[in-house]
């Protein structure tokens, strides 16, 4: 009734009073003693969702991951939702002939989602016997069209590539059959993406399918028009796409030539799939932090190495653990060294970089900086402000007694948010209305403290009225229609200056942008994490990109208050090994990762004591003698959403017990009523 089975399909079954959706991961033998056989009630797929390959890739995945294997397939077929897809009958009598239950239910020409079917069907095999008419061809689905031609103008073709473009274009070449991992670091503007873009042509040519990642959605506007410049068949994969947006992209998988997508979009099983490219892969937005915790860098590497099919990545600010790979030989490097704009025109002066000491300075933007954005303004070119901190300030304190509002649920301050009159908490989403006097002696003397985005909004207004600007952060763009807005109005120059946080720097390209502003450089240097002078490095250095990559002389101005420390001369494209190699001796020496393998293992509950006696029964009962742990101890953000967190971190300086010895430990400690354990393999997040 249901047909063969097949590993790979999903099906429904009975469990216990519900009914569940599972996937046939193994054919068992037909004998099988003392176990309880249940019918499976219907089969959800006609041809396999996933192959054997990315089966096992996904269980290897699990065992790294010491997640279950439950909960990755889970994850990894997210995307093949059924429950908004839509059906109509063609002919009436012909489907009821066919199968007369099945025609029941569509009694007029109208399209049916599966959810609506399900709750009117009579028989339990709903979803088989409709993928059975579906390929007879006695109804239809109702498919959206594809995404829209993109607006985005983007430069020509170049005719010719620089020799270093080439050089890294024929190794690859080499190398475009069978997994062959590369590193292709150049400095921003170096033109990286035309060498991903040759190489996928190349491959498209052949009859290969290539998967582009990004790590954010913000990338997508502009690399569609690129893609679309070049290729036929394109599809992108992000969260914020409509449900019929998704099951268009579905459809066409076996047809597209090149997919562009975030994180999620490794999972959709592309046929011929030849190769993979992860832009910016330093970019912590890889590394999902709910759910399975997984890197999608790594995942990727892994899905090639399955699938014996090469893997790019690029970027110019390496992640530790790529170059680690890098200098083990585990990872071809490719480099550009030069920028596109300076190739073009050789007599173009390079960026200016300019220091600006706010020592004494009481105003968020000096003088210095607004002149800057005026003389910007005033040739007819574009402007760029970075601050990587929401709200108009990020703390409120009374001047008379010196409290400081806090979230009630978490262990931060409240960040005033001015315009909506609201202390906000921007960890667990709380909010409450700013009260007229302090809440701990009644006074009306509140002070804000600091600075962010929509501080500087007021600020660029009164002092600069005639600066036409955007405010570019997840307060003023709150979805994917806002932010290609913004960026599309930035890109035909209708703004001049685009005012924001780490969504600015993420590989946008606008040629016009002749001044970066660094409003605070002196944020996240000093964040208690290993990763912090890492991350600060690669987030100034990708600032600093903005400017300089058309046909204008930039500037660059980083405003700080402490001028003479040696990580703010780490930055520009020719300290970049430097810098690299300097950090990662530093890791070395310290046994901490790459060098060291880490897993943290994190306890929480509404209760402080029973967190922290489930994170002590851990340490007591978790033995691995080759592997250091620290004892129990509050996380950097002891609460968080309601929860008390307590931390015990496992280090592996052999590299070869974690995190697979850890995986029967896991199983045999029990966790109490009410505490949750987070089990983070390679955290990349210490709070």
């Amino acid at each position: 009734m249901l047909g063969a089975p097949e590993v790979g399909i999903r099906v429904r079954v009975p469990f216990g009073k519900s009914i569940r959706h599972g996937m046939v991961i193994e054919l068992a033998p037909e004998q099988m003693s003392a176990v309880d056989i249940v019918d499976v009630l219907d089969r959800l797929d006609i041809e396999p969702l996933l192959c054997e390959v990315r089966l096992r890739w996904l269980r290897r995945s699990t065992r790294y991951y010491l997640s279950s294997f439950g909960e990755m397939l889970d994850m990894a077929t997210a995307w093949a939702d059924d429950a908004r897809r839509k059906f109509r009958c063609v002919d009436q009598s012909k489907l009821e002939a066919f199968d007369s239950g099945l025609a029941r239910l569509f009694p007029r020409k109208a399209y049916f989602s599966l959810a609506t079917l399900r709750l009117r069907a009579e028989f339990p095999s709903l979803q088989y016997a409709l993928l059975k008419a579906l390929q007879a061809n006695l109804i239809e689905e109702k498919i959206a069209a594809g995404s829209d031609a993109s607006d985005w103008t983007v430069e020509s073709i170049p005719e010719h590539l620089t020799r270093a473009q080439d050089a890294a274009l024929s190794t690859l070449r080499q190398q475009n059959t069978g997994f062959h991992p590369s590193l292709l670091f150049g400095a921003t503007g170096s033109g990286k993406t035309e060498v991903y873009l040759r190489f996928a042509a190349e491959l498209v040519v052949a009859g290969k399918q290539v998967m582009i990642l990004v790590p954010e959605i913000g990338l997508t506007p502009m690399w569609i028009s690129r893609l679309q410049q070049r290729f036929n068949r394109v599809a992108m994969w992000h969260s914020a796409m409509k449900p019929q947006e998704r099951i268009a992209v579905r459809h066409a998988l076996a047809e597209v030539d090149v997919l562009i997508g975030t994180r999620s979009a490794l999972f959709l099983p592309l046929p011929r799939l030849g190769l993979v490219v992860l832009d910016e892969e330093h970019d912590s937005s890889f590394k999902q932090q709910d759910g399975v915790n997984y890197s999608a860098r790594d995942m990727a590497l892994l899905l090639g190495q399955e699938l014996d099919i090469p893997v790019l990545m690029g970027t110019a600010t390496p992640s530790m653990e790529s170059w680690r790979q890098v200098q083990q030989a585990s990872v071809n490097l490719l480099e550009l060294s030069e920028r596109i704009a300076s190739i073009k025109n050789p007599h173009l002066q390079p960026s200016t970089c300019e220091i600006v000491d706010m020592r004494g300075n009481h105003s968020v933007i000096s003088t210095k900086l607004l002149s800057a954005l005026e003389q910007t303004r005033k040739a007819g070119l574009q402007s760029i402000l970075f601050l990587n901190r929401r709200g108009y300030a990020p703390a409120l304190q009374c001047t008379a007694c010196g409290h400081v509002p806090e979230c009630p649920h978490c262990t931060t301050r409240l960040t005033l948010h001015r315009k909506h009159g609201q202390l906000r908490c921007h960890t667990c989403d709380y909010s409450r209305r700013v009260a007229g006097v302090c809440e701990a002696c009644g006074e009306a003397s509140l002070l804000p403290l600091g600075a962010g985005t929509e501080k500087l909004e007021d600020l660029l207004g009164q002092q600069l009225p005639e600066l036409r600007f955007a405010r570019f952060d997840r307060d003023e763009v709150r979805n994917h229609d806002q932010l290609q807005q913004v960026l599309y109005s930035f890109a035909k120059g209708e703004l001049d200056c685009l005012v924001g946080t780490q969504m600015l720097v993420k590989g946008h390209h606008f040629p016009k942008v002749a001044l970066v502003g660094v409003v605070n450089a002196d944020m996240g240097i000093h964040m208690p994490d290993f990763r912090a002078t890492e991350r600060w490095w690669q987030q100034m250095t990708q600032v600093m990109g903005r400017a300089g990559r058309g046909d204008v002389a930039s500037r660059i101005m980083i405003q700080t208050s402490d001028p003479d420390a040696q990580w703010i001369n780490q930055l520009g494209n020719e300290a970049a090994r430097l810098t690299l190699d300097r950090e990662l001796s530093l890791r070395q020496m310290l046994n901490f990762p790459p060098y060291a393998r880490w897993v943290r293992v994190v306890f929480s509950c509404m209760q402080a004591d029973k967190a922290l006696q489930a994170a002590q029964k851990f340490y007591d009962q978790c033995v691995l003698p080759e592997v250091r742990m620290t004892s129990p101890a509050p996380c950097a953000m002891e609460r968080r959403a309601g929860r008390y967190r307590f931390e015990v971190l496992l280090r592996d300086e052999t590299r070869k017990i974690l995190p697979w010895k850890l995986a029967p430990l896991l199983q045999s400690i029990k966790v109490a009523s009410g505490v949750r354990r987070k089990v983070e393999v390679d955290p990349v997040d210490m709070l």
